[in-house]
């Protein structure tokens, strides 16, 4: 008989147990973790180009943070390591590339003249 170590964390988020709850409860937290950093930025970016400048790099604080903070979510929790279900993975990669597509703003959604 071998005895596992076992961790009890009353917060803690296993990685085995229940993808489906986890892909919902992350999309929810993406959708609206997106809303409120997209406010945030658009007072701060308008605040900043009030002057009407050049505003070139906007894929950095529009699509590139807001990807990595809705990874970082995905990962917390419990998607992405190495327990986790290949569905689960993809799920939360389909997830947050929509919610990273469907924030940019209208006025952004154009590159180079090609608009999506």
């Amino acid at each position: 008989m071998s005895f596992e170590r076992q961790v009890n964390l009353p917060g803690a988020i296993r990685v085995s147990e229940g993808m489906t709850e986890k892909l919902v409860a992350f999309l929810f937290a993406g959708v609206l973790g997106a809303m409120f950093y997209h406010l945030a930025a658009a007072m701060v970016l308008h605040q900043m180009f009030r002057s009407g400048a050049a505003f070139d790099w906007w894929i950095v604080p529009l699509a590139v943070i807001p990807a990595m903070l809705l990874l970082t979510l995905a990962w917390m929790l419990g998607f992405l390591r190495r327990g986790s279900t290949v569905w689960g993975n993809l799920g939360a990669l389909a997830c947050t590339a929509g919610i990273v597509f469907f924030t940019v703003g209208a006025p952004y959604n154009c590159l180079h003249g090609v608009c999506y």
